[in-house]
């Protein structure tokens, strides 16, 4: 089936849309019990009941518990263009540097650390979300990254996907920390501009 006969299909469109509402449904529930039990005491098999669905559907939509208090967490932040937050979006991998350090550079500067860089510099996060945050990292920022500079012919394009998501993630942590003075004044696209130049993949 081609998927402009799929978008005709009123049975493919319901399954669409029943798939966005119970992803919705998890997320809404997980965020509740999140928020009032903490990610230890809150189960699975509670946000599914809540939501109203099969608790097995967290891992087909959201991968495992981690992630889905990943996802939930992010949910309540603003959306990478500065509106509402899209659930569809959540996961979506970054197109280029471009936009990695300008969505990272410009929400950290409204909000401070978000919670996957949270999980990732704080002791007190659980060795699970910490993997999820990383796998995370890997998935949305590291991998189109370094496809971006192997399509550039640049040589190691892993690793150097691997510095520019960690350039950008220290540079965000440095300004919202106030590490030094003209880097937390610097306007965050600024700061996104200079490490697409210095960092980005070059022909």
């Amino acid at each position: 089936m081609t998927a402009a006969s799929t978008t005709r299909d009123p049975a493919a469109r319901k399954r669409s849309r029943n798939a966005a509402a119970t992803r919705q449904a998890l997320l809404a529930a997980a965020q509740d019990l999140f928020g009032q039990k903490g990610y230890e005491r809150a189960t699975t098999r509670e946000i599914g009941t809540a939501a109203g669905v099969d608790p097995a559907l967290i891992a087909r939509y959201f991968g495992s518990k981690a992630d889905l208090y990943l996802a939930a967490v992010a949910a309540d932040r603003m959306d990478d263009d500065g509106g509402p937050p899209d659930p569809a979006r959540i996961d979506a991998p970054f197109t280029d540097l471009s936009e990695v350090a300008h969505v990272v550079l410009r929400r950290t500067a409204a909000h401070g650390p978000g919670p996957i860089l949270q999980a990732l510099v704080r002791d007190d996060a659980s060795p699970e979300i910490r993997d999820a945050a990383t796998a995370r990292l890997v998935r949305r920022m590291v991998e189109p990254l370094t496809a971006q500079y192997a399509a550039a012919g640049s040589d190691r394009a892993a690793l150097r996907a691997q510095v520019a998501v960690a350039a950008v993630l220290g540079t965000g942590l440095g300004r919202s920390l106030g590490w030094f003075d003209e880097l937390h004044a610097a306007d965050p696209d600024e700061l996104a501009a200079l490490l697409a130049e210095a960092l980005g993949p070059t022909p």
